[in-house]
């Protein structure tokens, strides 16, 4: 009894995220209810387990609580982010539910082993308890306006990252092509940084008027297209502007990316 009573605390750390972790995999990805139900897993569990494993003898009240397990969380999500970056799964709902879940669960056994050797006895000194309740009702609001400001922010910042268009981006780029080149050249390129295939076309004017269009450019996810165009000259000494308009074949009618090169000829 002594021993379910001291580690409490981690096995409904442990349920919660098991919990967490189901609610994402099963719940629409743009339903906003299921994605507050889930900011535990984000904000405070991982942080909280990691607490444990880090002062296993030590005891806090709710703000010391709160405040390492809101660190140690937000840092756990920073890492994770960075890992999940490099990985083929990337930054998608499942993959944050398995390496939070994860991190959270992991952290909860080493918990339990690290507080095997405590020597407290929780139901008769009353301290365990104590510290949980040490808040009045100012502090306590306020805790939990900083909690609510904090799972609101995050709530905002997942549902807008997941309503984005397009994941990923592309790059256009039109310079003078130098070199042994015509000083009326100029060098252009795309490279598809999406996280799919995508289909391009690619127009190109002078001063308004159309000197070159490549009606399709197919590029694989991190491909890249390089071309270099002579501008024909325009008659006069000047300055040309020209312009670069880039089209997805998805949405032929919207210019996707616009450049501008100002070019002497």
């Amino acid at each position: 009894m002594k021993v379910i009573s001291i580690n409490r605390d981690i096995l409904v750390v442990a349920a919660i995220t098991i919990v967490a972790v189901a609610l994402a995999f099963i719940l629409p990805p743009d339903w906003v209810p299921g994605r507050i139900l889930t900011l535990p897993i984000a904000l405070i569990l991982p942080g909280y387990a990691l607490t444990s494993v880090l002062f296993p003898r030590r005891e806090f009240g709710i703000p010391e609580r709160f405040l390492f397990s809101l660190a140690l969380s937000l840092v756990s999500v920073i890492m994770g982010g960075l890992v999940l970056n490099w990985t083929p799964w990337g930054l998608r709902t499942d993959s944050w539910a398995v390496i939070l879940g994860g991190l959270t669960l992991g952290a909860c056994a080493v918990a339990l082993v690290r507080r095997r050797g405590r020597e407290q006895d929780m139901s008769t000194t009353g301290r365990f308890s104590a510290g949980y309740i040490g808040l009045n009702v100012r502090q306590g609001l306020l805790l939990g306006l900083a909690a609510l400001i904090v799972c609101g922010a995050v709530a905002v910042s997942i549902i807008g990252a997941e309503r984005q268009p397009y994941p990923g981006f592309t790059q256009l780029w039109i310079l003078p092509a130098g070199g042994s080149n015509p000083q009326n050249a100029v060098h252009l390129g795309v490279n598809n940084m999406e996280s799919t295939a995508m289909e391009y076309r690619l127009a190109v004017s002078v001063d308004g008027k159309v000197v070159k269009d490549w009606p399709s450019i197919d590029l694989n996810s991190q491909g890249k297209w390089e071309a270099t165009l002579l501008i024909p000259q325009s008659g006069h000494a000047g300055t040309a502007k020209i312009e670069a308009d880039l089209y997805r074949m998805d949405a032929p009618t919207t210019i996707y990316h616009h450049v501008v090169l100002w070019l002497g000829t």
